[in-house]
């Protein structure tokens, strides 16, 4: 009687794990919308032009993106003189500015986003806009006190 006991003690925890297995996999399933933030970015700037290029792409269910093309202007062997702590003087290319967005309903939130330019950190949110555009809002403290780009998915 003890042995059937324990025997089927652990087959309920065995089953109890694996349900709690299964529902891990289904919430790391991403959505439609948060899965087409994911791909090859071409930059605008703030006047409408093309500014450089971004790859987008997801480590453990969080969303990072790295530069892939310098802005015009700039060179190959540029760094990023105006960031700081381990960021400061590493190169632009290749250098990740998109870090640690996480899902947040068919949005990517909570991360930061480096502004090379000014090398400067902000909060930032990401959406995906039909098939072809990306927006990033960047901002200090509140979402209301910073600005969006929008980016066009490059083939």
């Amino acid at each position: 009687m003890k042995a059937t006991l324990r025997n089927c003690a652990l087959a309920c925890m065995a089953a109890a794990l694996t349900f709690a297995g299964a529902g891990t996999l289904r919430a790391q399933q991403l959505n439609d919308k948060l899965q087409k933030a994911v791909g090859h970015w071409q930059v605008i700037n703030n006047e409408g032009k093309p500014w450089g290029k971004v790859d987008t792409y997801l480590v453990d269910g969080k969303l990072y993106g790295k530069v892939t093309e310098l802005r015009p202007g700039r060179q190959p062997n540029d760094m990023c003189e105006k960031c700081s702590g381990e960021l400061k003087n590493k190169p632009l290319m290749g250098l990740v500015i998109i870090r640690n967005f996480h899902p947040g309903g068919d949005d990517w939130v909570g991360g930061t986003v480096i502004d090379p330019e000014n090398g400067k950190e902000y909060k930032g949110k990401l959406w995906s806009v039909g098939d072809g555009k990306l927006s990033m809002r960047g901002y200090i403290g509140i979402s209301m006190l910073g600005r969006t780009e929008n980016w066009v998915r490059l083939k």
